[in-house]
């Protein structure tokens, strides 16, 4: 998970320092509280109100090699990291249209179109971002059932 964290900060600094006219004024405004916290919002009661929060931080968990856990919590954190990944993903289109919207509402003010279309976009970013951080946990998870089945098969 840190090499995937690195991957994106250091293409985010490529892509700001190779795009021309790509001020260093707008690595910060990349951050946008509102669309993350609207993400947040449409993400994170769904796993405390199904109760597999924890069942999520377990799948954090697998990145220890000494850590163990049965088959059945191993399928279960599988089960809710896709969920999250198909939760963010729709919690990122939802961002996405309400800015859409915004922009419908705003038409005949084309100055704020753009700075629109732009947290419309962000929301789509942000859920790319979260999608390549959740893809190593499903990967681990799914490499521990596998090893775990490997293992009941020696012991047959």
């Amino acid at each position: 998970m840190l090499m995937e964290i690195i991957c994106i900060v250091v293409s985010f600094l490529l892509f700001e320092f190779s795009y021309p006219g790509f001020a260093a004024k707008s690595a910060v405004e990349i951050i946008h509280l509102p669309v993350l916290i609207c993400m947040i919002i449409l993400t994170i009661p769904v796993l405390l109100r199904r109760g597999v929060f924890k069942d999520f931080l377990r799948a954090f968990q697998l990145f220890r090699k000494d850590y163990s856990c049965s088959f059945s919590k191993l399928r279960y954190t599988l089960d809710v990291v896709e969920m999250m990944q198909k939760q963010v993903l729709c919690a990122g289109c939802i961002v996405s249209f309400q800015g859409v919207f915004s922009i419908m509402e705003r038409m005949s003010d084309w100055a704020l179109v753009g700075p629109h279309l732009a947290v419309a976009f962000l929301a789509i970013f942000y859920s790319a971002i979260f999608e390549l951080l959740l893809l190593p946990l499903q990967l681990e998870a799914k490499r521990r059932i596998v090893e775990y089945m490997e293992k009941e098969d020696e012991k047959e």
